[in-house]
């Protein structure tokens, strides 16, 4: 490994193909066994076994970006409720609430996320958000006006992906997820493509699972 750092670091032939990451690597080395979405290296979660954390992935702006909605937390920890990690249903609503509160509440404001874990388990932490906000900017302001902000700017940069050629296939996770089974449940990715839809915008919101 430090020898193809250093190739990297030479700007050798490889450590070019290298330097790009490991989707632009895989492209150029004939490899389609690569877990991205959007060319964003997956990181710390297997979507297989924690299914909401993988709606985020497929369906983030950013690409495979855990923080931009943090299922981890409810799938995992029982953090703000609680969702069976290895099933689909209840995944895409879960995600698609949480990517919203986190660009409004978190993001847009320079909070750190880690604060999400106070503030699903103490409404009073949660409401002291926009009420930071509104003494900045001198207005009144809601949790829910705070979640609506995120999905303006959720909106804003699926348009800048619209605009820059991304389609629905972009809004996926890598082929091998749905086929290839992971110990010890032998979980396999399998919520439908519809409801990513629906997360992303490409269709109306219906009823999400």
């Amino acid at each position: 490994m430090i020898e193809l750092f250093e190739e990297i670091r030479a700007n050798s032939e490889l450590g070019r193909k290298l330097g790009n990451g490991c989707g632009q690597a895989a492209r150029e080395l004939g490899v389609t066994h690569v877990p991205t979405v959007k060319n964003q290296g997956m990181p710390a979660y297997d979507p297989r076994a924690i299914k909401g954390i993988g709606v985020t992935y497929a369906t983030s702006t950013m690409g495979a970006d855990h923080t931009s909605g943090y299922a981890v937390a409810t799938n995992v920890l029982g953090v703000g409720g609680s969702v069976d990690p290895l099933k689909a249903e209840g995944q895409c609503i879960l995600s698609k609430g949480l990517q919203e509160a986190t660009a409004g509440l978190f993001d847009s404001t320079g909070l750190c996320v880690f604060l999400a874990f106070a503030c699903l388990d103490q409404p009073q932490s949660l409401a002291s958000i926009p009420e930071m906000i509104g003494a900045l900017y001198g207005r009144e302001m809601s949790v829910a006006d705070g979640v609506a902000l995120g999905a303006q700017v959720l909106e804003t940069e699926r348009d800048f992906n619209k605009q820059a050629g991304f389609t629905e296939k972009d809004d996926r996770l890598p082929e091998f997820f749905s086929k290839e089974t992971l110990p010890p449940h032998e979980a396999l990715w399998d919520v439908p493509d519809d409801e990513l839809n629906q997360v992303c915008g490409w269709s109306p919101v219906t009823e999400l699972g």
